[in-house]
């Protein structure tokens, strides 16, 4: 198993920078291509979505174990998570809904610091 955590600014122009690094933690690794690229998909959407609507600092969170890889990003609050699945009350845009369609597992939790985290876990095999 391995794990990684990188911080981030609320800016527009770090979500690059978080996909790079997933990219480049993920790679020369046995992770499937395809599992690689869905998970730096995911990445952004995520860390976009921190930058625009939550409050820093951030973290980017990566988790690669046996069959799957977890990637998440905290803040430190701000607007409330909403379910992609519901895309009728999606305040903007449709992130959250390919972050649904790309990962096996998805969701939210709140921590005892106010925080949140919002993940998502992109299986090797369907």
């Amino acid at each position: 198993m391995t794990r990684g955590s990188f911080e981030f600014d609320a800016e527009p122009a770090q979500v690059g920078l978080v996909r790079s690094w997933v990219r480049e933690r993920l790679a020369g690794g046995d992770v499937p291509a395809e599992v690689v690229a869905d998970v730096v998909l995911i990445a952004g959407e995520l860390a976009a979505n921190a930058v625009r609507h939550a409050a820093g600092p951030l973290r980017a969170l990566l988790v690669r174990a046996d069959a799957a890889v977890w990637i998440g990003v905290e803040d430190s609050g701000g607007s409330a998570w909403f379910d992609p699945v519901a895309p009728d009350v999606a305040p903007t845009g449709t992130g959250l809904t390919l972050v649904a369609a790309c990962a096996g597992r998805r969701g939210h939790f709140h921590r005892p610091d106010g925080g949140k985290t919002v993940w998502a876990e992109v299986p090797f095999a369907s």
